[in-house]
């Protein structure tokens, strides 16, 4: 054999192998799928980070719920109570999330600032894509286009109509969860079994409703792998199982002790107990109508298209997402009903494996017609003596990653709710940078004092015993420090008047004024009021 040749049989030319630098290249192609997706997963957490900072540092970041987990992980952090001044009674009857310990400790370590979750937010938001290629390429393998096609799955994540309102949302903790069930799901299908089992166990602490995302995941492992894969995997799903049946049936309700909580409005209209269940046959009309509102069903169908329709190659696997879609469809709450902000993270892993299982089946219906392809295309080959470059071959790979994304991009312009795709949002308009000097300008408040402020203020104050929306409740405690902006930032323009309101009355009244920088107004108690 000649080097740099290869031998031919029959009417075959000797063809030449690909030279140093077309090597490089096709290394280079062959790592592209992967380059993509750190590229994008990099790209949506810098993205995310840039928008939530900016939102902060501008004041417009609403209360709630960054202003409340905040208050929360300080008060974690500082005394060990799960309490919040938006909330009666103990978070964790709320939401059971005790992996909120880990940012407390960092807070108590460096000191409390809000946008370390603005942080931990947009990491997790990054991580998805890095998560969902890992996870989608191992359901696709032993496929050679696994790689591709998960990437181009994947890459698209960011900027479905849903993951830009689960950015908005600006902290969740399940927003960290969902990422660690796919890991888990990619480490248990590749046999690493205390990788999985630990990212599973992290998911579980997130949220209580990340359960069923940890369920699904060990169904999937238990459906794809060996025989010791499937143990581990119904395991884990009969955990997540049984966790969910005791977070929610008897932690969670102990922890309440009966009192009631923000969420009792959602699903209050089914009746409790075992009248839920009844609710199709005793409320027909009601279950029919709150199932029939299409903004959910719209928002639902979006991340189907986001993902190709592949999910739809696989009825028997989109069988999981049903049940969560049905509860979020069911719910009196507006923004979970229609899968704005955090709520549609709970259809994020159920749809991922749905596609996986998609992709799987739309490449077996493939392959047959491209080995015939190929065997037709090697026939003729040996009759003119020519074959395909390997570098057309990367760079048709790299095209069909680029093309499953793009339903993706086309949903972003269609579904967006974040610039660039859409600037209908006031919260991210630009805004002059207040958050050092609003801190400079309170630091004459007392540490644990009572504050009640704008609503573009509670955020940045948030790391305090006690706060008070000011807007929403417009009459302060006699004993608290009143904080006012005059460039405020408002959610709803009604607030607008209820500013102006209570600015002229506390001017006009008989608090003493602490600080005045220009901008920022901070008035004390009122005189014979008890300071903290």
């Amino acid at each position: 054999m000649r080097s740099g040749r290869a031998l031919t049989s029959g009417h075959e030319r000797e063809q030449p192998l690909p030279t140093g630098r077309e090597h490089r290249r096709l290394r280079w192609l062959a790592a592209g799928p992967a380059w993509l997706v750190g590229i994008a997963g990099t790209l949506a957490a810098g993205w995310s980070a840039t928008l939530l900072i900016g939102r902060v540092n501008g004041l417009s970041a609403p209360p709630y719920d960054l202003a409340f987990f905040q208050q929360i992980i300080w008060n974690v952090g500082t005394s060990g109570l799960w309490i919040s001044s938006f909330h009666e009674g103990s978070f964790l009857g709320l939401h059971f999330s005790p992996i909120l310990v880990i940012p407390a400790v960092v807070e108590r370590l460096l000191g409390p600032d809000v946008r370390l979750l603005n942080v931990v937010h947009a990491l997790a938001v990054g991580g998805l894509v890095v998560a969902g290629f890992l996870f989608l390429r191992a359901i696709l393998r032993p496929s050679r286009a696994a790689a591709m096609v998960a990437a181009g799955l994947a890459i698209g994540i960011p900027v479905w109509g849903t993951t830009q309102e689960i950015i908005r949302s600006d902290f969740h903790p399940e927003a960290v969860g969902v990422g660690l069930a796919l890991v888990a799901g990619w480490a248990g299908l590749t046999g690493r079994l205390r990788t999985m089992w630990l990212a599973a166990v992290l998911a579980l602490l997130t949220r209580e409703d990340v359960s069923y995302a940890v369920a699904v995941i060990g169904l999937v492992v238990a459906a794809r792998g060996n025989h010791t894969l499937r143990r581990h995997g119904r395991t884990l799903a009969i955990v997540a199982t049984v966790w969910a049946i005791i977070v929610f049936g008897v932690l969670m309700p102990a922890i309440r002790a009966g009192s009631a909580t923000d969420t009792d409005s959602y699903y209050a209209w089914l009746g409790g107990g075992l009248s839920v269940l009844l609710a199709p046959v005793n409320q027909t009309a009601a279950v029919v109508a709150h199932i029939a509102r299409p903004t959910g069903w719209l928002a639902g169908a979006g991340m189907i298209i986001a993902l190709f329709g592949l999910p739809l190659l696989r009825p028997r696997w989109l069988v999981p997402v049903l049940p969560p879609f049905a509860a979020v469809l069911l719910s009196d709450n507006f923004f979970q009903a229609n899968l704005r902000l955090q709520y549609g993270l709970i259809l994020v892993v159920p749809l991922i494996v749905a596609a996986g299982f998609g992709a799987r089946r739309a490449l077996a219906l493939i392959a047959p017609r491209w080995r015939r392809s190929i065997s037709r295309r090697g026939t003729l080959h040996r009759i003119v003596g020519r074959r395909v470059p390997p570098l057309t071959s990367a760079f048709a790979g790299l095209a069909l990653t680029l093309a499953l994304a793009a339903p993706a991009a086309l949903g972003a312009f269609i579904q967006g709710s974040l610039p660039p795709f859409d600037h209908g949002d006031p919260a991210f308009a630009s805004r002059p940078d207040g958050f050092d000097r609003l801190a400079r300008t309170t630091a004459v408040i007392p540490a644990r004092g009572v504050i009640a402020a704008d609503e573009g203020l509670v955020v940045t104050l948030a790391a305090r015993p006690e706060i008070r929306r000011l807007l929403v409740r417009p009459v302060a405690p006699v004993d608290a420090y009143v904080v006012m902006d005059r460039l405020a930032w408002f959610p709803m323009q009604q607030l607008a008047g209820n500013h102006h309101a209570i600015l002229a009355g506390l001017r006009a009244g008989t608090r003493p004024v602490l600080a005045d920088d220009g901008r920022f107004i901070v008035w004390g108690p009122e005189p014979g009021g008890l300071t903290p």
